[in-house]
């Protein structure tokens, strides 16, 4: 495997293939903060110097005796903040470390802001240990799923969001029952007409918060059977104030990692993943040998879990994922989202809860292809986890470095051809009448 990504935004044929992620960013504002580091591609060997630069501009050119408020973070080491001057020319600020993982430069001058980051033999860092008895917690959860019968509770078609696929594309309102009594829900899109046996599966995975499932009509569109699955098995087409309500009742959800393991809401997120999967291979259009997954953030998460619980994935492209490396901030990384793991002692038993939703962990035990994307300035999906997890992942592999991205931006979406396109050369049947 080897894919070649492209910056998508400049590719009309791909566009709005994920509504929800923004695709084309606002023209530059007057005035911006420009940063960069002396390494185009960001990364440097343990005990190198990073060499960041920050320009102050205004309409395109430097505007000198600005206040720059700086704060750098830096695995295994303490934030500090300072302040720089901007000039005529750029200003610099020298760093480094000594072992493997990642530094952020963030600026902030009135209400600008700017972040840049840099890693250090990130193809070096290795994960926490798994936790102890993970494979068995998860082959009992299993069980549990597979004690429950895989009811299709609702299979509605729904009128398309997007006039331009009438006659072309279908869409239905989908509920599957799972565990905990919140159902699969999603909305399930393939072309009209579609013969048994013919499409691949392409099923994607919502990034962090609460809202309902979008249509997924252009990768329909594309000839896939794609499913679109709500991480809280939020029900489609109510009224704002029934999701105003969920909102509410989710608030808090990232927090929940803690609950006792067997009760979890991502355990049983995680479940519902499995659930998706199962009834897209029972649709009769399904081709029997494709299965992409696709996701962004806590989505990337989520298609990691599922390489490592279902071996008929062929391919996950987890963007920016979260929940990775989750021990990581016991030995003094960066920690991230939902930033829940913690070295006090007192924390140590909701720890353990926590652990059995690791990407990382979930990582060693997938066999599917999968493409990874991470940004270096990302708060989230904070790239040392990103790599911890790549760097276990037991799959055939690639990773797509964003130096000059946060949890946003092309890091998104930058995958979208090579889906596409690995779909195009590997689904059996594709030429199936």
């Amino acid at each position: 495997m080897k894919f070649d990504p492209v910056r998508i935004s400049e590719q009309p044929e791909y566009d709005a293939l994920c509504p929800e992620w923004k695709r084309h960013p606002a023209p530059a504002p007057r005035e911006q903060l420009v940063l960069g580091t002396n390494r185009p591609s960001g990364t440097f060997r343990c005990g190198e110097t990073v060499r960041f630069s920050v320009e102050y501009l205004s309409d395109g050119k430097p505007l000198p005796g600005k206040e720059l408020l700086c704060r750098l973070e830096r695995d295994f080491h303490a934030p500090e903040t300072f302040s720089l001057i901007s000039a005529e020319s750029p200003v610099f600020y020298e760093t480094t470390l000594e072992k493997p993982g990642f530094v952020r430069l963030s600026v902030t001058s009135g209400t600008l802001t700017g972040a840049y980051g840099a890693g250090f033999d990130p193809l070096a860092i290795v994960p926490a240990p798994e936790i102890d008895g993970f494979e068995a917690f998860w082959n009992a959860r299993k069980q549990e799923l597979a004690a429950i019968p895989p009811q299709v509770l609702k299979l509605e078609k729904v009128p398309l969001t997007d006039p331009k696929y009438e006659g072309t594309v279908e869409c239905y309102d989908v509920q599957i029952a799972c565990t905990d009594g919140t159902p699969v829900s999603g909305l399930l899109a393939l072309p009209c007409g579609a013969k048994p046996g013919t499409l691949p599966a392409y099923c994607f995975f919502h990034g962090a918060g609460v809202r309902p499932s979008f249509q997924p009509l252009t990768w329909a569109a594309h000839g896939m059977l794609a499913f679109n699955v709500n991480a809280h098995g939020i029900p489609y087409g109510k009224t704002e104030e029934f999701y105003q309500k969920e909102l509410k009742r989710l608030e808090n959800y990232p927090a929940r990692v803690y609950e006792k393991a067997e009760d979890s809401l991502f355990v049983h997120m995680t479940l519902r993943v499995l659930r998706a999967l199962e009834y897209l291979k029972t649709r009769p259009e399904y081709d029997g040998g494709t299965l992409v997954l696709h996701g962004g953030s806590q989505g990337g998460y989520q298609c990691i879990a599922a390489a490592g619980l279902d071996h008929d994935v062929s391919l996950i492209v987890p963007n920016a994922p979260a929940m990775c490396n989750l021990a990581g901030a016991l030995e003094g990384r960066t920690p991230s989202w939902p930033f829940t793991v913690k070295p006090e002692p007192e924390q140590l038993r909701n720890n353990r809860n926590a652990l059995y939703c690791d990407g990382a962990s979930f990582a060693r035990h997938a066999k599917a292809q999968a493409l990874f994307t991470v940004g270096f300035s990302d708060v989230a999906a904070v790239p040392s986890s990103v790599y911890a997890a790549y760097n276990a992942y037991a799959g055939e592999k690639q990773i797509v470095d964003f130096p000059e991205c946060g949890h946003d931006g092309a890091v998104f979406w930058t995958a979208e051809a090579e889906i596409l396109q690995f779909i195009r050369n590997n689904k059996p049947n594709h030429n199936q009448e």
